[in-house]
């Protein structure tokens, strides 16, 4: 791994204690790359407004005329990168998945305002050097590329900072990931995506254009963008500041533009028009990277909004299309795709045909996802064989129907497997074994072969194993590489299949998602995550639009003899079993080592006490080799703050006053009166 050794890298950032920014702190090295996530837990408030502000930079002493230190021209070096994510789409876990996937280190952390249901969150990224505010712009474009361009547009903003802890909320997650450097992954430049959308991140005067659009139009995007009480980002000033700011530089600071900025600010309750105009005066006083009207476009796109001249545009292209015409140049008429339904329509069309009921269905995308060897490829052909043969499992019912099982990973061994397939449940005619397969990307001859294979055999379902081996030199974390192979798989469904995809989860496995872009687990209709508890594998969807995601069965992995090889040696190959009974659900929290450890240490010396101070466990911690059995002092102070910040983390210990305990043992009242400017 390029770049982090993470013990040794150190956090360079300032600190606001609110967003007047006329008190700040520069940490030049206090912090190590662990400590973040120990400092994110231990800086909780009451309430948003009362978190401090982080910036990865170093300020000087100027101030603005309101007192500020917090502004583009006095930054004095860049030290790594925030950006903010509040489209509601994208869990944590996945922001989490996609730094492990281009191997970048940071730190994921939910806001406030996050909940499971609309996930808000924010990345620190640390820089191996330095760079200035422009420079900034062109790291940040690395980080929106791998969001398939998601990010906030304030993140492009150099001086922008970000409220950092949390309020108590049970929602509330962090996530420490070690990787490169985000100033030394230059490959991520390929797909990076700027403030506007470009390609090439969007610094200098590309971002500085104005957006080519009539004023009256971007006028009515601005309006359809709630500025009230419904839309919590209405609460944040600088998100107003910057749909102002945005209005201003789309018209030069025109009068005709305040009129319309003030009247949309005017919506909000706190409202008040020597603010806007105080606003609207200081705009245009710094040069480096303005915010430009395509954040009002982002933002109005989120609440509705569609650009009515680009689609009369669409529409005049379709109309000079020739393929787009009643007739073709060779006089036929086109046949067009689209279905016109009305509500009686709706109700009179019968329900798709199940594949295998409540789990798959016909034209779906579906995917068996799993860590390596816990048994997807023994799995998907036991479900296919089942489908051919028409009969019920794991309790769950099958329509016979034609199974095309491409064996792209592991043919000469799925050969073998479909032999025990064979001859533990007897013969399966309508179970095909396809070989031969190296690339099913579109266009590609094997994907246009199977394409007409399918046509010509209308299978039930179809089986790719593995999405790895199918779609080689795959870029599974970008949106343009797995949208190639959703598009793959969904041409496969044009006449009624099914299919399959197995594939791997992420590297821990703990949210049992599919590897790659989230992009992949959006299009699938069913995703059956498995994983090994003890000899038994349970399957248990984490996604299913045809019936209930509490569906869970197990399987065991048996041997069969197939015969003997020329040494007289046996020749085995391995089978899924069904299971009849199953274990209950686990759900326990699992702890890393160092951090249960450092719980029992915890726990002995607490026994007959309120607490324990911090420095007594600490010492206790680092006299045991069971947190860590380095011989270096430093290491091992490391390794405790770490398993303290795990158990604080997953509500293991509780503090009271200044020492702690095992949750348990002190009551939630003994938390009121905390001091919540206490975070540094």
């Amino acid at each position: 791994m390029l770049g982090i050794d993470v013990p040794d890298c150190a956090w360079k950032f300032t600190m606001f204690k609110d967003t007047l920014g006329s008190s700040m702190v520069w940490h030049g090295d206090d912090y190590l790359f662990p400590d973040i996530e120990d400092l994110f837990w231990k800086t909780k408030a009451r309430s948003k407004e009362k978190l401090p502000l982080i910036k990865l930079a170093e300020f000087g002493i100027d101030r603005t005329d309101k007192g500020s230190f917090r502004h583009t021209d006095n930054i004095r070096q860049v030290t790594g990168v925030e950006v903010d994510y509040d489209g509601g789409r994208i869990s944590p876990e996945e922001a989490r998945d996609a730094l492990e996937g281009a191997d970048l280190a940071g730190f994921v952390y939910t806001t406030p305002s996050h909940t499971a249901d609309a996930p808000r969150w924010r990345i620190l990224c640390p820089m191996d050097g330095r760079t200035n505010a422009k420079g900034r712009a062109k790291l940040v474009a690395r980080l929106n590329g791998l969001f398939d361009g998601a990010l906030a547009a304030e993140s492009f903003t150099a001086s922008q900072s970000f409220y950092f802890g949390h309020v108590g909320s049970p929602d509330a997650a962090a996530y420490l990931v070690p990787g490169r450097y985000i100033d030394v992954a230059t490959d991520l430049d390929v797909g990076a995506i700027g403030r506007r959308g470009d390609a090439e991140g969007g610094t200098g005067e590309a971002d500085a254009s104005k957006v080519d659009m009539p004023l009256d139009l971007i006028a009515d995007a601005l309006f359809t963008i709630p500025n009230t009480r419904d839309n919590p980002d209405a609460e944040e000033r600088d998100w107003w500041l910057n749909i102002v700011a945005a209005i201003h530089h789309q018209t030069d600071g025109s009068e005709e533009g305040r009129a319309i900025a003030e009247e949309w600010s005017a919506q909000h309750h706190s409202h008040k028009r020597r603010n806007l105009l105080a606003a609207w005066r200081s705009f245009g006083r710094y040069r480096h990277d303005p915010i430009t009207a395509r954040l009002i476009l982002a933002e109005a796109r989120k609440h509705g909004w569609r650009d009515d001249a680009e689609l009369h545009r669409l529409f005049e292209e379709l109309d000079a299309d020739p393929a787009y015409g009643d007739e073709d140049e060779g006089g036929r008429v086109r046949k067009s795709r689209l279905t016109f339904l009305s509500p009686g329509d709706c109700a009179s069309r019968t329900a798709r045909r199940y594949v295998v009921k409540g789990l798959i269905a016909e034209g779906d995308v579906a995917a068996v996802v799993g860590a390596p060897g816990v048994g997807k490829s023994l799995l998907a052909p036991r479900l296919g064989y089942a489908v051919a043969q028409g009969e019920p499992i794991f309790g769950l019912r099958t329509r016979q129907g034609g199974v095309l099982y491409v064996a792209a990973e592991d043919e000469s061994g799925m050969r073998s497997r479909v032999t025990a397939l064979y001859r533990d449940h007897g013969a399966a005619d309508d179970f095909t074994l396809v070989g031969g397969v190296s690339s099913l990307f579109p266009d590609s001859p094997d994907l246009r072969d199977l394409k007409r294979a399918v046509k010509e055999r209308r299978p039930s379902l179809v089986v790719i194993d593995t999405l790895a081996i199918a779609f080689p030199g795959l870029e599974e974390n970008s949106a343009e590489g797995m949208g190639r192979v959703v598009a793959a798989a969904r041409s496969l469904t044009k006449w009624g299949a099914a299919v399959i995809l197995v594939h791997h989860d992420t590297k821990d496995g703990s949210n049992g998602l599919p590897r790659g872009h989230s992009l992949l687990n959006g299009a699938l209709d069913m995703s059956l995550h498995l994983t090994r508890d003890d000899d038994l594998v349970v399957a248990k969807p984490t996604k299913n639009r045809n019936g209930s995601s509490d569906v869970r069965f197990g399987f065991g992995i048996g041997t069969r003899v197939l015969g003997v090889d020329e040494d007289g040696d046996e020749i085995t190959t391995a089978i899924c079993e069904e299971r009849g009974e199953m274990p209950p659900e686990r759900r326990e929290d699992r702890l890393p080592p160092a951090a249960k450890a450092a719980l029992s240490i915890l726990s002995d010396l607490a026994e007959g006490r309120s607490g324990v101070p911090e420095d007594e466990w600490r010492e206790a911690c680092c006299a045991s080799d069971s947190v860590s059995a380095s011989d270096d002092p430093e290491t091992r102070k490391r390794a405790f703050r770490r398993a303290k910040a795990e158990l604080v983390r997953k509500a293991k210990v509780e503090m009271r006053g200044e020492k702690f305990a095992p949750t348990g043992s002190i009551s939630p009242g003994d938390f009121e009166g905390d001091d919540d400017d206490d975070f540094i």
